[in-house]
C-alpha cells in the first residue's frame, strides 16, 4: 500500500539536491575531493515535455510576438528542446475575454483574444513542436463565455492543446484588494463551481483535458483536488515563487527555501497516491516581475538550473518558467526570453540555466539519486540517465570563493566531457556562457568548449555549474 509514511521514508533517501540541502557536502579541508555515488532510491521518470515557459495572456494577444514569423523567438524555444509546454494564463487571464472578430487588445487589465490571436498562437506551437495549457477567465468571465472560448481554443489548437485551466490562483479569489468572489471563498465552494464549469465545457468539447486547481501556493487545495478528482482532472497545477519582490534578496536564491521541501513532498505524495501528474505551471524567482539586480543576473541563472533539476528529481511532471510581460505591464527582470520593446527578442540570463538543464536532459529521461556525506559546502549534484545508469551529471557550486573538486569514479561513466556554465561574477548581467558560447542574436547556441575530463575528477569553480556527459554514447554540441 502506498502511504504517506512510506513515501516520506523514500524521500529521506534522496540525494542532497532532493533533500534541499545545497550546503551539505563533506569537505573537511580546502583540497578534499567530494566523491559522488548513486543512491538506492528508485529512479524517477522525467517526461519529455518537462520543459516549459509561462505567459500572461496579454503575450498571446500581442501581434507578432508568439508568432511563427518571429524567427528569433522560435529558435530560442527550439534551443530548449524539441518538446515542451507553454502556459497561457496568469493574472491577466482574469481580465481577458474572447471576441472572435473583435479588436485585439493586450493590456494587463483589458486583454482581448480573437480568432486571429488563436491562429497566430497555434501556428507558433506547430512551428516549435510544443503544446499549451490555456486558462479561461473563471474570475470575471461567464460560463457561457468560457464554453465559447474553450470550443474555439480546442478547434484552433487541436492536438497542440495539452489541457484547459479553469481559473488562475483560485484560492485568492475571496481575498485581497480585488475580490472576485464573496469571502470566505473555500475549497468546497470552488469545487462546486469548478464541477459546473467542467461539465459544461466537456459537454461542448468532448474529450478535452483539464488542469487544476492552479493555486497560487495552496498545497491543500491541490491535495483535495487530487483526492476527489474522479477523472475530471488530468494534470494537477500550482505556482511557486521564492518570495515577493519587495521581500526578496540575492541570498534567498543561494540557500534552500525552508518551506519548499514539505511542499514538494506533499505534491509528490498527492500525485502518486491518486495517479495524476503534477506540474509547476507558473514559477520564477520573485513574484512581481523578479528582483532587479538579482533575478536577471548570473545568480538567477544558477537558481533556475538548480530549481528545475530539483523539481525533476522530486517527481514533478514539468515546469513553466514565467517570462515576458508580467501582470503589471512590464518585462520581468527574471525573464528567460527578453524583449527590447521594439519586438526584438533575445536570451535573458535565466535562459542559460534552462539551456544547461536541457543539455543535461539529453543524457536521459530518468532522474537518479546521488548520495553524499553532509557538511557545510554550498553545492548540489544531480544525475540523469537511462536504465538506472547515469549518462549526465550536473554540479552547481554556489561557494563564492571556493573551488570544489569532485570525484566521478563511482558513477560508472566511461568517458566524460564537461560543459561549464560561467560568468565573470555572481551579479553579472553580461559575459554569461555555457560551453564557452553565448546565445547569438538569431537565438542559436552551440558549444565551442567541450572539455575532456582526464581521469575521474573535475573541479567546479566558485559560483558556477558544470554539466558532465558520458561521451561513449552521446555527442552533445
Amino acid at each position: 500500500m502506498l502511504t504517506r509514511r512510506l513515501l516520506l521514508g523514500n524521500a529521506l533517501k534522496l540525494s542532497a539536491g532532493l533533500a534541499l540541502q545545497p550546503g551539505t557536502l563533506a569537505l573537511p579541508q580546502a583540497d578534499a575531493v567530494l566523491t559522488l555515488e548513486l543512491g538506492n532510491a528508485t529512479p524517477i521518470n522525467v517526461p519529455a515535455n518537462f520543459m516549459g515557459l509561462g505567459y500572461e495572456m496579454s503575450s498571446v494577444a500581442t501581434v507578432g510576438l508568439l508568432s511563427a514569423q518571429n524567427h528569433r523567438y522560435v529558435e530560442l524555444i527550439k534551443g530548449l528542446g524539441a518538446r515542451g509546454v507553454l502556459r497561457a494564463g496568469g493574472i491577466v487571464s482574469d481580465y481577458t475575454r474572447y471576441e472572435p472578430n473583435g479588436k485585439i487588445l493586450a493590456e494587463r487589465q483589458d486583454t482581448v483574444i480573437t480568432r486571429e490571436s488563436l491562429e497566430q498562437f497555434a501556428a507558433f506551437l506547430r512551428k516549435i513542436g510544443w503544446t499549451a495549457i490555456w486558462s479561461v477567465n473563471f474570475a470575471k468571465g461567464s460560463l457561457q463565455d468560457a464554453v465559447a472560448e474553450a470550443s474555439a481554443v480546442s478547434a484552433v489548437l487541436g492536438s497542440q492543446l495539452l489541457a484547459l485551466e479553469i481559473g488562475n490562483e483560485v484560492e485568492n479569489y475571496g481575498r485581497g484588494q480585488t475580490r472576485f468572489r464573496k469571502s470566505p471563498y473555500d475549497y468546497e465552494t470552488y469545487r462546486k463551481e469548478y464541477s459546473e464549469w467542467h461539465a459544461a465545457i466537456l459537454k461542448a468539447v468532448p474529450g478535452i483535458r483539464f488542469a487544476a486547481p492552479d493555486t497560487a501556493s495552496s498545497v491543500e487545495w491541490v491535495e483535495r483536488m487530487a483526492q476527489d478528482a474522479k477523472g475530471d482532472v488530468h494534470l494537477l497545477t500550482t505556482h511557486y515563487y521564492r518570495n515577493g519582490q519587495k521581500r526578496g534578496s540575492a541570498e534567498q536564491l543561494l540557500v534552500p527555501d525552508p518551506r519548499l521541501k514539505d511542499v514538494l513532498m506533499r505534491l509528490r505524495i498527492a500525485s502518486q497516491k491518486n495517479g495524476i501528474p503534477w506540474r509547476m505551471c507558473e514559477t520564477n524567482s520573485f513574484s512581481g516581475g523578479g528582483l532587479p539586480g538579482v533575478s536577471g543576473t548570473f545568480i538567477g541563472a544558477l537558481w533556475t538550473l538548480d530549481f528545475m533539476l530539483l523539481l525533476a528529481h522530486c517527481g514533478c511532471a514539468g515546469v513553466n518558467i514565467e517570462t515576458g510581460v508580467n501582470q503589471l505591464g512590464f518585462i520581468s527582470s527574471y525573464s528567460p526570453i527578453q524583449d527590447n520593446g521594439n519586438g526584438v527578442n533575445s536570451a535573458g540570463i535565466p535562459y542559460y540555466g534552462m539551456l544547461a538543464f536541457a543539455n543535461a536532459m539529453s543524457g536521459g529521461q530518468e532522474a537518479l539519486p546521488i548520495e553524499v556525506d553532509t557538511s557545510g559546502v554550498d553545492l548540489t549534484a544531480y544525475a540523469l540517465g537511462t536504465g538506472g545508469k547515469p549518462r549526465s551529471v550536473v554540479v552547481v557550486n554556489r561557494e563564492r570563493r571556493r573551488d570544489v573538486p569532485v570525484d566521478l569514479s563511482q558513477l560508472g561513466l566511461a568517458s566524460v566531457s564537461a560543459l561549464r556554465l560561467t560568468a565573470p561574477s555572481a551579479d553579472s548581467k553580461t559575459g554569461i556562457t555555457f560551453g564557452g558560447a553565448t546565445v547569438d542574436m538569431n537565438g542559436h547556441w552551440k558549444a565551442n568548449a567541450h572539455e575532456h575530463i582526464s581521469g575521474s575528477k573535475v573541479t567546479v569553480s566558485p559560483m558556477s555549474a558544470v554539466v558532465l556527459h558520458s561521451t561513449d554514447r552521446h555527442n552533445h554540441s
